[in-house]
């Protein structure tokens, strides 16, 4: 590490200290309003996040605060954040900020270096995204004392490779994790590393999944889930789509709901996006049968754009009555035989 790079890191740990951050949300206090908690039912809330680059830890830290005190206050005991909520910190590095606001992310990395990519911007700022992304959201979880699905963040592990990981804050401070396991081309262009594993997390509000934004548009991914238990599926979004086109998005949460019974709660992140323009709705799903109207919808956003909360009940116990009375069929011994194969051979270029 040349001296530059070392300057670079001592100034983004300075912007990124975790007592800065702490301080600043206690000072802003964590009232909220008391719910009467129904036995079997969890209350959840979807954010839709306008995208905006936050060029302070405390700037970050005071907007996710925002969503997850309005969420509270409409009795949320589950708080759904969507994909990469954690870029919005990379205004943190020293001029990259104004930079980003008139170029793409690939324009501005030509500045850095003609063979940098994506990875290597998330691989500089790794530690601090770390340190703001987690404190942030591991103070709000256990102030508010809520489950809160902090969408993803782009993160080197100990080797460098970047991952878009998927984080889940539990009430006692506790951090769940799951790495995207299906990237977009985008993404694999960008130098990302794909995830191997998709896991359910036992919570005192349920059996939850944490897959990314793309693993949803593959129905194995929520039938492995459903296999391990999963009761509630968190999907956080970051969709290059516009205009909004509500068939193309058919084919991601709402379907995989039906396919798996089990709840779904997709949060999206919506705006121009470092080049981009995204959009979608957030919204909280459920098998046909346990929805008001029979079309599976819980709660929905009314627009694909702009920043907005959706929240709604999900009644666990009726979930279960609803499997046992219409079970499925499904056949362990075949996705066992070929599933590796599919995933650790063809698909990730070995021997299959």
């Amino acid at each position: 590490m040349n001296l530059r790079e070392i300057s670079l890191q001592f100034m983004l740990r300075l912007r990124s200290r975790p007592g800065r951050i702490e301080r600043r949300l206690r000072r802003r206090g964590y009232r909220h309003k008391a719910r009467t908690p129904r036995v079997g039912v969890v209350r959840a809330a979807a954010v839709q996040l306008e995208f905006q680059l936050c060029e302070t830890a405390e700037a970050f830290a005071d907007l996710m605060y925002d969503y997850v005190r309005r969420a509270v206050s409409e009795g949320a005991e589950l708080v759904a954040f969507p994909e990469d909520t954690a870029s919005l910190t990379v205004g943190i590095m020293p001029g990259l900020g104004p930079m980003l606001r008139t170029l793409s992310v690939q324009e501005a990395l030509q500045h850095v270096g003609e063979d940098a990519q994506v990875a290597d911007l998330f691989r500089l700022l790794g530690r601090a995204t770390r340190r703001i992304y987690e404190t942030t959201f591991r103070s709000l979880a256990t102030g508010f004392g809520v489950h809160i699905a902090a969408g993803s963040a782009m993160l080197p592990d100990q080797d460098g490779r970047v991952y878009n990981i998927g984080h889940l804050f539990t009430p006692e401070g506790h951090i769940l994790r799951q790495a995207k396991c299906h990237l977009l081309p985008l993404e694999a262009d960008w130098g990302l590393v794909p995830g191997e594993d998709l896991e359910v997390h036992d919570t005192s509000i349920g059996r939850i999944g944490l897959p990314v934004c793309m693993d949803a548009t593959y129905f194995e991914t929520f039938r492995i889930l459903r296999l391990q238990g999963a009761e509630i599926v968190l999907v956080p979004i970051a969709d290059e789509q516009y205009p909004y086109n509500r068939w193309k998005a058919l084919r991601g949460i709402w379907p995989r709901v039906q396919e798996a019974q089990v709840f779904g709660v997709q949060a999206a992140l919506v705006g121009d996006v470092l080049g981009m323009r995204l959009t979608g709705h957030a919204g909280i799903y459920a098998p046909l049968a346990l929805t008001p109207d029979g079309d599976g919808i819980l709660a929905i956003s009314t627009e694909p754009e702009g920043g907005t909360i959706v929240a709604a009940d999900m009644d666990i116990a009726a979930l279960h009555r609803y499997r046992q009375e219409n079970p499925l069929q499904y056949n362990p011994a075949l996705y066992e035989h070929y599933f590796p194969r599919v995933y650790s051979g063809f698909w990730r270029g070995g021997a299959g």
